[in-house]
């Protein structure tokens, strides 16, 4: 216990982590307040404070900021928050700085079910979407489960990740095929490309209790996973059943991330970057590293929805496209500093 304790109180940064939740919350305000405002339709500041003022009374500005913005803000937010803490949580089960959700199979498991159940029925209500999406995760990340445990030598990190990269290429090259062979290509171009355009309060009202129950799991586990994420060595030589909890932390990241999958669609770099940024200042003490990673990536979600609404109003910029955009650079920035890859 001693040895973990000087660990992480050498590996966390109090001074630099106040600046950074500092900053995170200038961003996540002014992100909100300008969400609010500008769009396809712009409003004045005063025109925006009498909406929020009485939000209840009907007008034509109340219908876009309350019925509109309001609900795709806060599923930004949800959905940043949840992409960035399995992001997080998968990197230190793994104990792999590459790792993302992704690896559970969980976009490619959620596109195959959807672009199956286009080719069958033909269209979907965005309710059957959500559910459809959901039950497609879960069945790839069971999968992927099954794959990577063995009854002998148990669970591997290395045939986790493994079967993770097949499954989901597998899937992947599935749901290619059934789209180019029923002509899916306009059904399932909105959810591959990522966005929020489609949200309102029935589909927040979905998602979210999935999403908030996953967050707060993964700060009750937070202690175990960042013994978990040192050496396993060392997680058993304190007590704990590794192999339990990595299928429980395992749990919640398909929770997680599959809920944000069925509300946002299929994005990348989320999971990936943010917990890379925010570990620089906490380093692996996941108590400080969970929650403020997902302020992060709520906050970065949130502005790439601002961006995606902005460039080219009144159409869409696909959200996928403008995380990869930002992305990359920060991700080629985090490999030539080399400390925390």
């Amino acid at each position: 216990m001693k040895q973990e304790e000087t660990l992480l109180s050498h590996s966390t940064k109090p001074k630099q982590l106040w600046l950074v939740f500092f900053s995170i919350c200038l961003l996540f305000l002014a992100g909100i307040y300008l969400s609010l405002r500008f769009g396809a339709i712009s409003y004045s500041h005063n025109q925006l404070m009498e909406v929020l003022q009485e939000p209840m009374v009907q007008s034509a500005v109340q219908d876009v900021v309350v019925d509109l913005r309001l609900p795709r803000i806060l599923a930004a937010l949800l959905v940043g928050a949840a992409m960035a803490q399995a992001g997080a949580i998968m990197q230190g089960v793994t104990r792999n700085a590459i790792a993302d959700p992704g690896l559970l199979g969980i976009n490619a498991g959620a596109g195959l079910a959807l672009i199956l159940a286009f080719a069958i029925f033909g269209s979907l209500h965005y309710s059957q979407i959500l559910l459809i999406c959901l039950l497609g995760s879960f069945l790839a990340a069971i999968l992927v489960f099954s794959l990577s445990y063995q009854a002998q030598k148990g669970y591997n990190q290395l045939r986790l990740i493994l079967s993770g990269a097949m499954v989901a290429s597998l899937f992947s090259a599935l749901g290619q095929a059934i789209t180019i062979y029923f002509d899916l290509s306009t059904a399932v171009i909105g959810w591959l490309a990522g966005g929020l355009v489609q949200v309102n309060w029935k589909m927040l009202a979905m998602i979210a209790p999935f999403i908030v129950l996953g967050l707060i799991l993964a700060q009750l586990f937070a202690h175990q996973l960042t013994i978990l994420s040192l050496n396993e060595t060392v997680a058993k030589n304190l007590g704990q059943r590794t192999f339990l909890m990595t299928l429980l932390l395992l749990g919640i990241v398909l929770l997680l991330s599959a809920a944000a999958v069925a509300l946002v669609g299929s994005l990348s770099f989320v999971g990936l970057i943010i917990p890379h940024f925010i570990r620089i200042f906490t380093g692996k003490n996941y108590r400080i590293l969970l929650p403020l990673t997902a302020f992060a990536g709520a906050t970065f979600l949130i502005w790439v929805d601002l961006i995606c609404r902005s460039i080219n109003p009144p159409v869409e910029t696909p959200m996928s496209a403008v995380i990869s955009i930002i992305g990359l650079p920060c991700f080629l920035w985090l490999i030539r500093k080399g400390d925390h890859l």
